[in-house]
């Protein structure tokens, strides 16, 4: 009986090793507090999927263990994008902790969420990861009392708001080419991100890009006031107006990046130049039906289309932008 007693010491101390909690606090990644102050975000550039950010960033530690001779402002990587510039660096002792911030220009690689453009708002994030350890020896900590973004932000026809800063864990499935690690080695690294939406402050884009393809269609609809018989000046509004669609279309187009995705300003062109198509079907089909002698019953669909065709177009354009505005 007495001879079983230490086998069951030594299973009592592997349990409570394995209880959480009980690692020893050298087993623990050492923990690094990360926090951000945003100075300005610009440029934005929905074509080639990027912007500018100027942001200063900080680091508190204690210099001890594996952080003995830790040096953040070297080891920092941007993950989403590429540093441009580093400035008003800063490095100290506060009390028993050190103490590092840097100001970082940084274009960012950013793929816009277009569907409601020019109605659109937008999410960008900023990726901060350490290239020297991995989550299994620092973890960042999100200074959230003190990261926020500043108040001269100035963006030019958009609004900053709902800043959001944290920490999550990012996983790697690869060897990184390193032959004596397995082909899919896992590595794990702490990610410090910070965030904020974006949304226009007015309309006024909105209408411009849109005005043309508004008024285009509007003066399509306008035939319907004149005889079908003046063929000439029936068509000719139709057609002008098509090409003026057709124009305001390719404009709208060069705005955002080629992708299989329709935007809302490519929806309201594709679906108003099929309105002003549709305007000159009608006028051939009154022209025939004047022609054959029943100009009673043009004369009514002309009348009809003047009021039936608008409200449907613009309830439906009226629809859309609501929808994609709130």
């Amino acid at each position: 009986m007495f001879a079983v007693a230490p086998y069951f010491l030594l299973l009592m101390q592997l349990l409570l090793l394995a209880l959480p909690g009980s690692a020893s606090a050298q087993d623990r990644p050492a923990q690094v507090v990360v926090g951000t102050y945003v100075n300005k975000i610009q440029d934005l550039n929905f074509h080639d999927n990027k912007y500018s950010a100027d942001f200063y960033l900080w680091f508190r530690w204690r210099a001890e263990g594996a952080l003995a001779d830790y040096k953040p402002l070297a080891s920092f990587e941007v993950i989403n994008g590429k540093v441009e510039s580093t400035s008003a660096v800063v490095e100290k002792k506060i009390g028993e902790l050190s103490y590092a911030s840097v100001r970082v220009l940084a274009t960012m690689s950013q793929r816009w969420q277009l569907a409601n453009y020019p109605f659109d708002a937008h999410t960008i994030r900023v990726d901060v990861e350490d290239s020297s350890f991995t989550s299994d020896q620092i973890e960042f900590v999100a200074d959230t009392t003190n990261s926020r973004l500043g108040d001269e932000l100035n963006m030019s026809g958009w609004k900053a708001s709902n800043f959001n800063s944290g920490v999550a864990v990012k996983e790697y499935r690869s060897n990184y080419g390193d032959l004596s690690l397995p082909t899919d080695a896992l590595s794990r690294y702490s990610r410090f991100f910070f965030s904020a939406s974006l949304q226009r402050t007015g309309q006024g884009g909105a209408v411009k890009l849109l005005s043309t393809v508004l008024l285009a269609t509007a003066v399509a609809f306008l035939a319907f006031l004149v005889k079908p018989s003046d063929l000439d000046a029936r068509f000719g509004m139709g057609v002008g107006a098509l090409f003026a669609a057709a124009a305001s279309a390719i404009i709208a187009a060069s705005a955002v990046p080629e992708s299989g995705a329709t935007t809302l300003a490519d929806l309201m062109h594709m679906v108003a130049m099929a309105a002003i198509f549709g305007t000159l079907l009608l006028s051939a089909l009154n022209l025939k039906l004047e022609v054959s002698g029943r100009e009673a019953l043009a004369f009514r669909i002309d009348r009809i289309c003047l009021f039936a065709l608008p409200v449907l177009f613009y309830g439906w354009v009226a629809w859309l932008v609501w929808g994609a505005t709130h």
